[in-house]
């Protein structure tokens, strides 16, 4: 799906007549199956503040890389370790780093800033914080003509090592996280399971995916399949016909059941224990929106919104807690950056998506054998968006720094990240899939 403002003969006219059109940049995507050669054809400098944790990060990557140097005429991706700058005139190492190979960086190009918080004194927790604010405002200001996405792996955990943070910089570096940037993203979990290739990351995993006849929440369980998961879709009986085509697709097991009936959690979850031996991933993808004013809001709409979104996926997840899940089990939970900044007409439905960013976040803090993360889908080019008034529809796309919409298969690639053990350093986290959305910035 191709943004209109992408078209070559409108950029030649728009070129020609001088109109200052938000041109928005071509994002390479790749939805093959992860693999060890994932990365093996970009040119990555990894450089920093030298000692032991740079140079186990450089080996971490040794044979997964093309290595680059900041010397390199062209390069498709940088990663700057800022682990023990303790100084304001340490941080001159990342301006200069940065500064020097900043108009060196290809289309597409990543840039992955690593952090630890350093709390032994006032200046360094201040310097290590300071980072924040320069990864957010380098993403904005490098991003938008070519496609190059900044995200910061922030080490809040000293039990974090080299490996883990090389685990989620090789999401961050791929091409499977194209339309995110600008994200602050903790690695403050220290357990996981054992990892050797990023090959069939999910093999054997029973996941769950709900809502997931079509939209975000197909292409969840797409991913999912494709990285050896058995997946079970749950729908509404409404939605029979696609779900039974996306099962036959992906050889998948399919639920028809209304998640807010009373009796549907324990439903699933009887059914999962009754054909497998437990469950290691649920998505909680099921949403509607009923947009109303609140003055013209009525119970119902604010009810079903609260019902479907929030009260299911808590009823779903706490059975699950209760009996089910497997040890490491992974929980995401769909967010929006309408429940961190709010939309008009959207009360209800910004409420449900703050909850369950938030419900994650508890989950995560009081189950330490679970990993839940929240997933903040910002404008996605979806059925529902279609229908938007144009001005809404294009204020969502150009408010982006890559001024444009995100596709399902971009918050899927995330969902998939957050399910295997590449995320295994991230817990009680919320990442927006938001192309770098001014809203709620």
């Amino acid at each position: 799906m191709n943004d209109y403002l992408q078209n070559a003969t409108l950029r030649q006219m728009a070129k020609m007549l001088n109109l200052p059109l938000p041109i928005p940049p071509v994002l390479k995507r790749n939805s093959d199956a992860y693999s060890d050669h994932e990365l093996i054809t970009k040119k990555i400098v990894i450089t920093g503040k030298e000692n032991e944790f740079l140079h186990e990060l450089q080996k971490e990557f040794h044979s997964k890389i093309s290595a680059a140097t900041i010397y390199d005429a062209s390069i498709d991706g940088l990663i700057v370790s800022c682990i023990e700058m303790e100084s304001i005139e340490a941080l001159e190492d990342l301006y200069t780093t940065v500064k020097n190979v900043v108009n060196k960086i290809a289309g597409n190009g990543r840039v992955v800033i690593i952090s630890r918080i350093d709390d032994s004194s006032a200046l360094s927790y201040t310097v290590q914080r300071s980072i924040d604010g320069f990864s957010r405002a380098l993403s904005k200001e490098i991003g938008g003509k070519k496609g190059i996405a900044v995200n910061l792996l922030k080490i809040t955990n000293e039990n974090i090592m080299p490996d883990e943070a090389a685990r989620a910089a090789f999401f961050f570096l791929s091409d499977k996280s194209s339309f995110i940037t600008g994200q602050v993203i903790e690695l403050n979990n220290s357990f996981g399971s054992s990892f050797s290739s990023p090959v069939k990351l999910l093999q054997d995993k029973i996941a769950i995916v709900t809502g997931s006849a079509r939209g975000i929440g197909a292409s969840a369980a797409r991913v999912l399949h494709r990285e050896g998961a058995k997946v079970i879709l749950i729908d509404v009986p409404a939605a029979k016909q696609d779900a039974e085509q996306l099962a036959q697709e992906l050889h998948a097991d399919v639920i028809l059941e209304d998640i807010t009936d009373i009796k549907a959690a324990a439903d699933i979850q009887q059914y999962v224990i009754n054909n497998y031996k437990g469950l290691d991933i649920l998505v909680n993808n099921a949403g509607i929106t009923r947009d109303k004013t609140i003055a013209k809001m009525s119970i119902d709409q604010w009810r079903s919104v609260l019902n479907v979104n929030l009260k299911a996926a808590i009823n779903l997840t706490e059975i699950f807690i209760e009996k089910g899940f497997n040890k490491h089990a992974k929980v995401v939970g769909l967010s929006s950056i309408s429940g961190i900044a709010g939309n008009v007409g959207q009360t209800n439905y910004s409420l449900s998506k703050a909850g369950m960013l938030a419900y994650m976040h508890a989950v995560a803090k009081k189950n330490p054998d679970l990993f839940a993360n929240a997933v903040a889908p910002g404008f996605i080019e979806t059925k529902m968006t279609e229908t938007l008034p144009f001005f809404v529809r294009e204020g969502g796309r150009r408010l982006s720094t890559f001024k444009q919409g995100g596709l399902p298969e971009d918050v899927a690639e995330l969902i998939g990240f957050l399910c295997s053990p590449l995320s295994d350093g991230i817990n009680g986290q919320c990442i927006r899939v938001c192309g770098g959305s001014m809203i709620g910035a």
